[in-house]
């Protein structure tokens, strides 16, 4: 989170805590933040808890557990208040993650394994075998040369707007009537995605002969599903806080509010809920043999419950050209 949007988070958070105590809203709270968040999460927090006494903000930055403490005559429930562009994606991580907080204590980074494999290398080849570039996208040397390649390859095959680029390809290497010209960018375009999960499974091999840290994997689940979801609020929390984050979670004492930032609407998780039923046991990453996405595993050989799916993917144009990251989500109950 970047400087200017912890800033309005923060004075939302704090807006909320007054408007939720019946106080008048400060005007430099209302100048700095999001006054109409703040009113959608303290009128969900009223509903949610009617004989509050009262709601105090937690501190600055990643200071404790939760960003709001909800006061009641029964004790404290924590709040981690989170305000969001869409649903869906628990976390979206950089592409290292799992390496560099020490779920695998011997493995190789994801973004180090793709350079010593040549991957760059091997993609570049690929992308210069297409002959057709515009004048302004054939210099090589600048930093954004693969990307504008891919982009010019997306436009050849005119993929549409949350279109698949492979299922286009595919659609037009299977059109009799497309072009020389398109079928060439779909060829290239199948041949780096191709490329992309070669690699990432030659990744999991590497990953699966690795050791991991069980007490590791088993904190960075406990934090994602308590909503820490940058690497900076798992750096904060990630070396004493899991015990403190079992003890609420075994006194129902922990929820999770996601407030959508262009509607308002606020929905409400408990991490008590999604874990109940786990025995924190053998807590792994379970690595499939195929597949690009790895999951978060615990419990007895009886039991064995997924706490997390994480997707390698990379976001932008398509796979194995720009911004590679981690997918992380909880999986249906």
């Amino acid at each position: 989170m970047g400087k200017h949007e912890r800033a309005w988070v923060e004075a939302t958070e704090r807006l909320t805590a007054r408007l939720a105590n019946g106080a008048d809203p400060d005007e430099e709270l209302v100048e700095a933040g999001r006054p109409d968040l703040a009113e959608a999460l303290a009128d969900r927090l009223r509903s949610d808890f009617p004989d509050a006494t009262a709601v105090r903000h937690a501190g600055n930055s990643y200071d404790s557990l939760g960003d709001l403490i909800v006061e009641t005559p029964d004790g404290e429930t924590f709040v981690e208040a989170k305000f969001v562009a869409s649903g869906g994606t628990r976390a979206n991580l950089g592409q290292d993650t799992l390496t560099e907080f020490g779920l695998f204590e011997d493995a190789t980074a994801w973004s180090d394994f793709r350079e010593e494999i040549g991957f760059p290398e091997d993609r570049e080849a690929l992308l210069r075998e297409f002959d057709g570039y515009p004048d302004d996208v054939r210099d090589w040397s600048y930093k954004s040369a693969v990307y504008d390649r891919a982009k010019h390859l997306k436009n050849v095959l005119d993929v549409s707007r949350g279109q698949n680029t492979g299922s286009r390809a595919d659609e037009v290497l299977a059109d009799p009537d497309a072009t020389e010209k398109e079928r060439e960018a779909a060829r290239i375009v199948n041949a780096i995605l191709d490329l992309d999960r070669e690699e990432k499974l030659a990744y999991f091999d590497h990953l699966r002969e690795a050791e991991q840290n069980p007490r590791n994997v088993e904190t960075f689940a406990h934090l994602i599903v308590c909503g820490y979801h940058t690497a900076d609020a798992l750096d904060e929390h990630f070396d004493d806080d899991l015990e403190d984050i079992k003890r609420l979670l075994e006194t129902d004492s922990y929820r999770l509010y996601e407030v959508n930032r262009n509607s308002g609407a606020v929905s409400v998780e408990n991490p008590s809920e999604l874990l109940a039923g786990f025995e924190w046991e053998d807590t792994r990453v379970e690595i499939p043999e195929d597949g690009t996405s790895v999951s978060v595993v615990t419990g007895p050989p009886g039991n064995r419950r997924r706490v997390l799916n994480i997707a390698y993917n990379w976001k932008n144009k398509f796979q194995g050209i720009q911004t590679p990251s981690m997918n992380v989500f909880v999986p249906e109950a």
